[in-house]
Formats: C-alpha cells, structure tokens, sequence
C-alpha cells in the first residue's frame, strides 16, 4: 500500500459508495476538479460498504492512479452510517467535509463551505427545501416537524448527509462508541457553533437510491431514538389520558346499564378491542426497539471492520 506522506491535508472529503461502479469516477473527477480549484491540499476518502457490484475495483484503480484518493473496503455491508463513521475516523484533515456518493449532493458547493467553516464556525450543514420527488418531501417535512414540534428536539430541519466540520468535531466524533448510530444525532450531540446553507439536492446521477421506505423509516427511528427518551414519556403519558377516558367512559355506560336499560353495544367493544390492541403493539413494538438497542450496545462489538485500504498511512490505520 502506497499513502501520501506530506502530512495531514487541509480539507479530507468522504464519500460512501454502495452499488455505483458507474458513478464512482464522474464523483472523482468532479472532486478533483473542485478541489485542485481551491488550491488546497485534499485528501479524498472512499468507503465501499461492501459492494456487489465493481465499485471496489474502480476505487481500487483511481487510488493507484492517485495517491490523493485513498479506499477502505469494509469486511461486510454495515449500512450508511457506519461505513460513513468508518471514512470519518481514517480521515485526517484539518477540516472534513462527508457527503453522498451518488452525486446527490453538489461536489460544486464544497467551495462554498469550506469558506464558510473557516469564519469561525466549527459545523456547516446543508439543507435543501426540494427533494427528488413529493413522497420524499411530504415525508420529509413531516419527520422533522415532528421531531420538533412533538417530540422537543432542537435540531437542523430537512438537513443533507454533506456537511463540513473542524478537526475538533472529528476527534469528538470518534469519542462516541455507540453501535446503533446516526450522523444526524451524533453531531447534533456534539452541539458546537454552526451555520446552515441551503444547495441543491441533485437527481442521482445513475440508477436508483438504495433507500427504500422501509430504510428510511428505520432510520428516522433510529434518528428518533438516538436523540429523545420523549416517545417513552408519550407512551406514559398516553396511558395516563386514556385511563382516565376508560374511566369516563365506564362510568358512563355504568350509568346506562343501571338507568337507562341499554344492552352492551357490540361496536363499541369491537372499537375498544381494537383501539387498545393497537396501543398495546405500538407500546410494545417502541419498547422492544430500545431494548434492541441496549442489547446491541452491551454486546461491544466492533463498530466496524475493515477488508482493505489502500493510501492508507500507519497513522491513520492507528486512528492517531
């Protein structure tokens, strides 16, 4: 393995890669075009999350075309935030900019970043007030309203993967060991002083996302999760409201039974069957996502490991 050995660069750019052999090189070129403009020494950190298609072998080939484009093959699919957590703690700059690797995310717009992280601000994050489409944006909107209005948590709206953060950030980044993890929590973890900039949220430049609805479900879950104990106070709270409506309720058809000489309604022990059923699997199933959770923390596997890097230097390999 080669690895450039003139020190830590000035901006690291990571990049995730999962199935987009045909994209990897365009995502390169655009980057290396950018950054050359810049006039700043870069590295460009790939993190193949295991593949099945050849986009291990085209990074493997840009990375001995360029000794700037450094590869990390992960030893199995992890997802995301894992592998982009992975391109994090190999990344060596004094500023590390993460982004998609499907061309989503404007490699044009790092410009505009890195100048803005460097007026004294320790993260930049991006937003973008259009989607790729109106499933993606209602959704969108409604998870972040949500997570603000309802479950308290402050936090940016409709933010993007790119953003830009401080050595400072990154070395705090790497302090959280958690298994079960997001991006989007750990830094707002973090806290630190930010500035948002809006960009365009581009088309995938080929094929198709690999987030499905049911990916992005669970990951607002785990965002959920990761961020707020509020959805077990909800649940308390909303066994609380609707003990007192049973209450009420009882009482009142109580009174009927005795007074009024109704026979039981079989609609309503239908709708109550049902109503409480479906709190029940709801309580349970929120429940049982936390407790997964903690068991998959106290098992303290590793968070990740690695196949093959390539460009890689010993301090890097270290973490150091």
């Amino acid at each position: 393995m080669t690895a450039q050995q003139a020190g830590s660069p000035q901006l690291s750019v990571v990049a995730t890669i999962y199935n987009a052999a045909p994209m990897v090189r365009e995502l390169v070129n655009r980057l290396r075009t950018v950054l050359e403009g810049m006039g700043v020494t870069y590295e460009i950190v790939l993190v193949d999350d295991c593949s099945k298609d050849d986009s291990l072998y085209v990074m493997q080939t840009l990375s001995e075309e360029d000794p700037h484009v450094k590869s990390i093959a992960l030893s199995r699919n992890f997802g995301q935030q894992v592998a982009m957590s992975a391109g994090i703690h190999y990344a060596s700059g004094d500023y590390v900019l993460i982004m998609d690797g499907d061309l989503q995310n404007p490699p044009e717009a790092i410009p505009l970043l890195y100048q803005t992280v460097q007026q004294g601000y320790d993260i930049i994050y991006t937003t973008s007030v259009s989607r790729n489409n109106w499933v993606d944006e209602a959704t969108s909107w409604l998870f972040w309203k949500f997570m603000r209005m309802v479950m308290k948590v402050d936090i940016i709206r409709s933010q993007l993967m790119m953003r830009i953060f401080t050595r400072r950030v990154a070395e705090y980044f790497k302090r959280y060991p958690e298994k079960v993890r997001t991006i989007v929590a750990i830094i707002n973890d973090i806290g630190m002083k930010h500035k948002v900039i809006e960009v365009p949220n581009n088309k995938r430049a080929w094929g198709k996302s690999n987030y499905n609805t049911i990916k992005r479900v669970n990951l607002a879950i785990d965002v959920l999760l990761d961020l707020s104990n509020n959805p077990l106070n909800i649940l308390f709270y909303s066994g609380l409201i609707i003990l007192g409506l049973t209450g009420i309720l009882s009482l009142h058809y109580l009174y009927l039974y005795l007074f009024e000489n109704i026979l039981p309604g079989f609609t309503t022990i239908i709708l109550s069957v049902l109503f409480f059923g479906s709190i029940n699997l709801i309580s349970l199933g929120l429940i049982a996502r936390y407790i997964s959770n903690i068991y998959t923390e106290v098992k303290n596997r590793p968070l990740f490991l690695v196949r093959q890097t390539i460009n890689i230097s010993e301090d890097q390999q270290s973490g150091s």
